[in-house]
């Protein structure tokens, strides 16, 4: 071997080991609450990914503690994964896909969706999942596409169901692309060797490969819908009727989490290495949407993922809450807005709602009022958050207490 491949395969060895250190940092490892006699051990098997964060956070921030539970974490690549691993009763509970879920499920694995946790975003520019493509690539548009091989963390998985339905729905034929299933953390180097030509990759792998000056050549969840279903947290049925309280306890540090996560995402941040901490994060949400949920279902079987729709009822017990997604935005322009799937809200029905707060001005915010409800975000500073909210019957009204005082209003029925 010559001096010039000895180094390049030296330096190729130790980007490798240092992705994987990244790796073990972020995601790897038991993440449990300080050891007590008073705390029972659940096991959860998780992904690793940007996504599965607050879980982490709410450890260390003692939620689980609180709820005398101590959770032990197993590391693995794919929703898929977890659901087989479950079903050999290794597991107690699964971070996962919903497409996973819906095919473990109507392929007679008794798994039951306990929690939700988070959804995709709204366009490239804000989503933390999506088609990724070198710098040098000659593919630009989805149509280039066609012909090339996309990384997947696993086939007939979420990623394989909500890309070939945006390309669908791009008029691309999903059939004339290819697939490869390949772990997450491989996909960087795999994409840099021209092993494959793209990659559907979430955070922190996606701000990776964009620092190497790779683009985005397609959001597929936003394709599909604003704040498109992504995954939750499952457990097996007999776990779940063994353990009622348990779940319960479960349920309420997880949900509390998912909150405390999107109200704080300066401390998830913290949780990832300094190198990092500018990835894209997710929208967590204790809350469903069942309207795209069974959007998602039946786009899992149009592409074979499954091949008949899942009792939704028992999927998706009526103990998680359902809820839409509200997007406001405060812009440097002094425009402040509400809006829900892309439409000015002058009208809403009393209920639960996400709040995805985009401010973006140093001179305004975003402050809403009305019945039980007073929330703001800082005149001064730049920030993205996300509240979990309950709107009651009457008169709300949005506002900058900023310099510009725009505002806007809407009922509740």
């Amino acid at each position: 071997m010559t001096t010039g491949r000895r180094h390049r395969s030296r330096r190729r060895l130790a980007y490798v080991a240092a992705l994987l250190v990244t790796i073990v940092v972020c995601f790897g490892g038991t993440a449990a609450s300080a050891p007590s006699q008073s705390l029972t051990t659940i096991n959860v098997n998780t992904l690793p990914i940007a996504n599965a964060l607050p879980m982490d956070l709410g450890i260390q921030k003692g939620f689980f503690a609180t709820q005398g539970i101590e959770v032990k974490k197993t590391l693995l690549q794919s929703g898929n994964d977890i659901v087989l691993a479950m079903a050999n009763s290794k597991g107690d509970i699964g971070y996962i896909g919903y497409v996973p879920a819906m095919i473990g499920r109507t392929q007679g694995i008794p798994i039951t969706v306990i929690a939700a946790s988070e959804t995709e975003a709204t366009s490239e520019a804000d989503n933390w999942q999506n088609i990724m493509v070198k710098g040098s690539s000659s593919i630009r548009t989805p149509g280039d596409l066609v012909g090339k091989t996309v990384a997947l963390n696993a086939l007939k998985g979420v990623g394989e169901v909500v890309v070939k339905a945006a390309l669908a729905k791009s008029g691309v034929d999903p059939n004339s692309v290819k697939f490869l299933a390949m772990p997450f953390p491989t996909m960087r180097t795999a994409l840099a060797n021209g092993q494959v030509d793209a990659v559907w990759t979430p955070e922190p792998f996606m701000s990776q490969i964009i620092s190497d000056g790779g683009r985005i050549v397609m959001a597929p969840g936003p394709v599909l819908g604003r704040y498109f279903p992504n995954g939750g947290y499952a457990a097996r049925n007999d776990w779940v009727q063994s353990n009622p309280s348990l779940l319960a306890k479960f349920r309420a540090a997880i949900n509390q989490s998912l909150t405390y996560a999107n109200t704080h995402p300066d401390e998830v941040r913290a949780l990832l290495p300094a190198a990092i901490r500018n990835i894209r994060l997710a929208n967590w949400s204790p809350l469903i949407d069942r309207v795209q949920l069974l959007k998602l279902a039946r786009y899992a079987k149009q592409y074979g993922a499954i091949s008949t729709l899942p009792n939704f009822t028992q999927l998706f017990p009526s103990y998680i809450e359902g809820g839409k997604t509200l997007q406001a935005t405060v812009g440097s322009g002094s425009f402040v807005t509400l809006r829900l799937d892309g439409k000015k809200v002058n009208e809403l029905k009393a209920g639960k709602y996400n709040v995805v707060v985009n401010d973006k001005s140093t001179r305004d915010n975003f402050h809403l009022r009305g019945p039980g409800v007073d929330k703001s975000t800082s005149v001064p500073k730049r920030q993205g958050i996300t509240w979990t909210i309950s709107l009651k019957k009457g008169a709300y009204a949005y506002t900058s207490d900023g310099s510009s005082k725009r505002k806007g209003s809407f009922r509740v029925t």
